[in-house]
């Protein structure tokens, strides 16, 4: 039977003065297709069985702007782009796992 997830947010580390090593980012369809999320989930476990310590940005996730540069608006992409440094930046964080693999190609390009 599975256990409920337990999954800390950057925001909860923040209050603790601790900061993960990581930070597992969900995407899209891994907060909101239903399919995808049994794949978040699992991702998840897989981070906790192998004991690597990650957070996630929860409410402060916003898109990668990975639909919008497909779609050829380079202006959207550019502000969602800008949004999450300033997001990620903020809470000094160096370290990206996802399962999501337009999120992967968009924050490695």
């Amino acid at each position: 039977m599975n256990r409920p997830l337990k999954v800390t947010t950057m925001a909860q580390y923040c209050g603790t003065r601790q900061k993960p090593r990581n930070s597992f980012l969900v995407g899209c369809a891994g907060s909101f297709d239903d399919r995808a999320k049994k794949i978040t989930k699992a991702f998840v476990r897989l981070l906790v069985q192998a004991d690597i310590d990650f957070a996630v940005l929860g409410t402060e996730e916003g898109c990668t702007g990975d639909p919008a540069k497909r779609a050829g608006n380079e202006y959207v992409f550019q502000m969602q782009a800008m949004t999450n440094i300033k997001t990620l930046n903020g809470y000094g964080i160096t370290k990206i796992v996802t399962a999501c693999p337009h999120g992967f190609n968009t924050l490695k390009k």
